[in-house]
């Protein structure tokens, strides 16, 4: 089973790369296969491909990411220990 958590990333980063002008097709796809299967080994391809860009678009779609996570609520809301499970409060 694919922790919440790695789903949630992969979703960031594949929303954080569609809105690059200068986004790569082979991450992108390479994203989106591991969305699609949950397998590991995708995953880390994934994450392979990410390691592999210029360093200056690695930093600019980790900077949306983390963007998106830190303001994901729903996410905060899961990870908060002792959090009832989809009863949340609004």
């Amino acid at each position: 089973m694919t922790d919440p958590a790695d789903t949630r990333f992969f979703q960031a980063l594949l929303e954080a790369c569609q809105h690059d002008p200068k986004g790569d097709a082979e991450l992108r796809e390479a994203i989106a296969r591991a969305l699609e299967t949950g397998d590991p080994l995708d995953m880390r391809a994934a994450r392979k491909a990410l390691d592999a860009q210029e360093n200056s678009m690695k930093d600019r779609i980790l900077r949306q990411v983390h963007l998106r996570m830190a303001t994901d609520l729903s996410a905060i809301w899961d990870a908060l220990p002792g959090a009832p499970g989809n009863q949340r409060p609004n």
